[in-house]
């Protein structure tokens, strides 16, 4: 390979990784902003949404991103606020795929009388992505826990509140 090439290669590596961070960055920002535009243009038509290491449950499979949106969205109607942060971030780019690997921590307020307004969440995303013709789009988020702080209780609460806000 010549110089040129491997500089071109080299390059476009970098392109993908600040390309593949923005999308983590959209993901985390559109939830905590409640931009459901946002967040809804992080995925392709289908995501696979693994969560299991926080709501259990069956093998996740592809279901439409609306659906997803949708759901997250009454979730966050109840919510005062969040705030998403991802970092230490890991790629494994093969052409127009890629694997990104990044530590989360999710924080979670709901004022309420039951067992305190906080509930934090440590752990890593692992994340499939493809290259579309709009840029990168997630097609398998999974969340694998490593800690969890405060009052897990509250996001059922926030579910609640979230649902009779939005009537769904």
């Amino acid at each position: 390979m010549s110089e040129s090439t491997d500089q071109q290669q080299a390059i476009q590596r970098l392109l993908d990784e600040s390309d593949l961070r923005d999308l983590l960055h959209r993901y985390a920002f559109g939830l905590d902003r409640e931009d459901w535009v946002l967040w809804r243009s992080v995925f392709a038509d289908e995501v696979t949404m693994d969560m299991r290491d926080y709501s259990g449950g069956p093998d996740p499979r592809p279901v439409e991103s609306d659906k997803i949106v949708a759901g997250i969205q009454t979730l966050f109607a109840g919510l005062d606020g969040s705030q998403h942060f991802m970092g230490s971030h890991r790629y494994e780019i093969d052409g127009d795929r890629a694997t990104i690997t990044a530590h989360m921590r999710a924080e979670h307020w709901l004022t309420n009388d039951g067992g305190g307004d906080k509930y934090t969440m440590f752990g890593t995303y692992t994340d499939e992505a493809i290259r579309t013709d709009e840029g990168w789009k997630l097609t398998s988020v999974r969340l694998n826990l490593i800690r969890q702080e405060g009052n897990r209780s509250l996001m059922k609460r926030a579910a609640k509140v979230g649902e009779a806000k939005l009537g769904s």
